[in-house]
């Protein structure tokens, strides 16, 4: 299976139903991004976290939202690597007063892209 800019695109858009699913608390597009046996994982100011995407979602869909408390919609991808049916993207997330750099590790299942890992540091 050969990676194409069709892939890069849909990589794109599920990166953006993480971007926008996170900021608005939108848990369906959560779910649509991520794999339902997706680990999150990371540091926040030196504290390991892991979350399953439950534990994830629960988590980033608090009221208020970052929409809600009208934070800057500062999110960004830095990079994309893929190779066959695998991708690494690289992203800069700004979220409850922390920049995340997330390191987001993507498999395609049955001709879709879903996010399997997430690790993320401050």
């Amino acid at each position: 299976m050969k990676s194409t800019s069709k892939d890069e695109s849909l990589i794109h858009d599920v990166i953006k139903l993480y971007f926008t699913g996170t900021y608005y608390g939108n848990a369906e597009e959560l779910r649509q991004a991520f794999h339902p046996d997706a680990r999150i994982t990371g540091s926040i100011q030196g504290t390991i976290h892991e979350w399953t995407l439950k534990e994830f979602i629960a988590r980033v869909t608090v009221k208020p939202t970052s929409a809600e408390k009208n934070e800057k919609f500062e999110k960004e991808i830095l990079s994309i690597d893929i190779t066959h049916d695998a991708a690494m993207v690289k992203t800069r997330v700004f979220a409850a007063g922390y920049t995340f750099i997330d390191y987001i590790i993507l498999l395609k299942y049955n001709n879709q892209w879903m996010i399997r890992y997430k690790s993320f540091t401050t």
